[in-house]
């Protein structure tokens, strides 16, 4: 009985533990890509599946290029649209002379100097002030300062990045992560120059967090677990986790891994803090679909031509949602030239939507995982962040009160390492590979949905309101056991006499049932 009894109790503590910390859990917030607003109103029969990508959330891209907008206006705007109780979504990408490799991202670049970027770091921080914000810093430039013979070197990366990590981290709601090429985890010796870079880096803020993986690139998840396992072991710790980019990932790399508008990639596993990998704190859109990687000119046979850098190409847009996973396993519809309702495509999906990141995450990462249950620290990170067209949405993820509450983007196309045969079969040598650009920015967010609403809405989805119930129904549990608990004691205690502690007929035994947690799918 007393061994029931204290099952019971642990129920309790464990459901009240797990209703508490939803309802401290964090929202992300953002606003839409400048790119989606026009492509829906010029391209109609896209427009639905435009809308259900920001029904997912985008993250806001603070950058000095010109097809970004103006970057002080995009910082107000983000600010004044997101309610103070939500955690910003933001991807910084201002470094002068960015995308140093391919040069595609640097078009219509206005920062051009060390001052020049502090004063675009400056009006960042001065518009976002003590707001909890997360910031993904400076695709691909880690990448790029990891090579030997790299550019970022030479372009003056290091210095600026460290003058960023400071200023950024002055804020203590602040959480950030370092973008870093995922090629560059691919080799020992390039993995363990990424991590003396971070670990310098981090010297400059408590608040760097960990890394963002595949920015704007197309390598499936599964062989992202491994490198984000390859990081921290490089790392000696497993303090810092990892973020994925799984904006185009659904089908992977082509063989040639080639980068640029790649022809058979498709759209990935939806936002979510679900990963299904111990340290992997989110799967995120940090590539808006659709947003070109550039011109591809004089690529490999896998890529398709686009406008520059950061425009959007309704033909890529089209083949990218065709093939990924939101037609695949979401139910929603293809595009076929037709205008569809994007209402009645986003009731199709919904009952499965919310599932879809964690399921994806189990297919593509089941097996790394078991690996990483060894090496990655016991942190869990939850966010949201659901962006609609005009307006900023935010969506609440359960489990947030960790350190990592991310939704990162890219909007420069990120090009990672184009690698050559003989590096593709060679295991046994450690090569450096080649880089690629970095371009588009894109949506963020995380999956495990309680509710979505405009900024203006009420705060309290109603999966929170649900645990609350829950809390309470096992808090009246508690006290009905105790009062029974304190009854068997008092009769046991009326029935003793000096001769006979104990009577010696039967004595009532009371069961007490075992109190079950009690699970929803939209809920936990």
């Amino acid at each position: 009985m007393l061994r029931s009894f204290r099952s019971t109790i642990l129920a309790s503590c464990l459901l009240a533990l797990t209703a508490t910390r939803l309802v401290q859990a964090d929202t992300l917030c953002s606003i839409p890509p400048v790119t989606y607003g026009d492509a829906k109103t010029t391209y109609p029969a896209s427009a639905f599946a435009i809308e259900a990508l920001e029904s997912y959330g985008v993250a806001t891209w603070y950058s000095d290029r010109e097809e970004n907008g103006d970057y002080a206006e995009t910082a107000a705007n983000l600010v004044a649209s997101c309610s103070e109780d939500t955690r910003l979504s933001v991807v910084v990408y201002g470094l002068p002379n960015k995308d140093c490799a391919a040069g595609e991202s640097a078009v219509g670049s206005t920062v051009q100097t060390a001052a020049d970027y502090v004063t675009f770091l400056d009006t960042l921080t001065a518009t976002i002030g003590s707001r909890k914000v997360l910031y993904i810093l400076e695709p691909d430039a880690i990448g790029l300062l990891a090579e030997t013979d790299g550019c970022g070197q030479s372009a003056g990366y290091l210095a600026n990045l460290e003058v960023a990590i400071e200023l950024l981290s002055a804020n203590e709601n602040a959480e950030i992560y370092l973008d870093v090429g995922y090629w560059t985890l691919e080799y020992t010796s390039t993995a363990d120059t990424v991590a003396g870079i971070v670990a310098q880096l981090a010297a400059y803020g408590s608040k760097v967090k960990g890394i963002t993986l595949n920015t704007s690139n197309y390598q499936a998840s599964s062989n992202l677990a491994t490198l984000c396992s390859n990081f921290q072991a490089a790392m000696g710790s497993t303090d810092l986790h990892c973020i994925f980019d799984t904006s185009r990932n659904y089908n992977g790399a082509p063989e040639s891994d080639e980068w640029c508008n790649v022809k058979t990639a498709g759209i990935g596993p939806v936002p979510s803090s679900d990963t299904g990998i111990s340290n992997v704190d989110y799967f995120v859109w940090v590539k808006p679909p659709g947003e070109s990687d550039g011109t591809c000119s004089g690529r490999t046979s896998d890529a398709m031509t686009g406008p520059a850098a950061g425009v959007f190409s309704d033909e890529i847009f089209q083949t990218h949602w065709n093939q990924g996973l939101l037609v695949a396993e979401l139910s929603y519809d293809v595009i076929d030239g037709t205008i569809h309702s994007s209402s009645a495509s986003a009731s199709t999906a919904s009952s499965s939507a919310t599932q879809s990141s964690a399921s994806t995450a189990t297919d593509q990462a089941q097996q790394e995982d078991r690996t990483y249950t060894e090496t990655p620290s016991s942190e869990t990170t939850s966010s949201a962040d659901a962006t609609s067209s005009g307006t900023a949405n935010v969506t609440a993820y359960a489990d947030a009160s960790v350190a990592s509450d991310a939704d990162p983007t890219v909007q420069e196309s990120t090009a990672s390492a184009t690698q050559t045969s003989s590096e593709t079969t060679t295991t046994t040598e450690t090569p450096t590979p080649t880089t690629s650009p970095t371009t588009t920015p894109a949506p963020t967010t995380a999956t495990n949905e309680i509710s979505t609403q405009s900024s203006g809405g009420a705060t309290m989805g109603t999966g929170v309101i649900v645990m609350i119930a829950l809390v309470a129904a096992a808090v009246v549990a508690l006290a009905a056991i105790l009062g029974v608990r304190h009854r068997q004691k008092k009769m046991l205690e009326e029935a003793k006499t000096p001769t006979d502690p104990y009577p010696n007929s039967t004595t009532a035994r009371y069961q007490f049932g075992q109190l079950t947690t009690v699970r929803d799918s939209n809920i936990l």
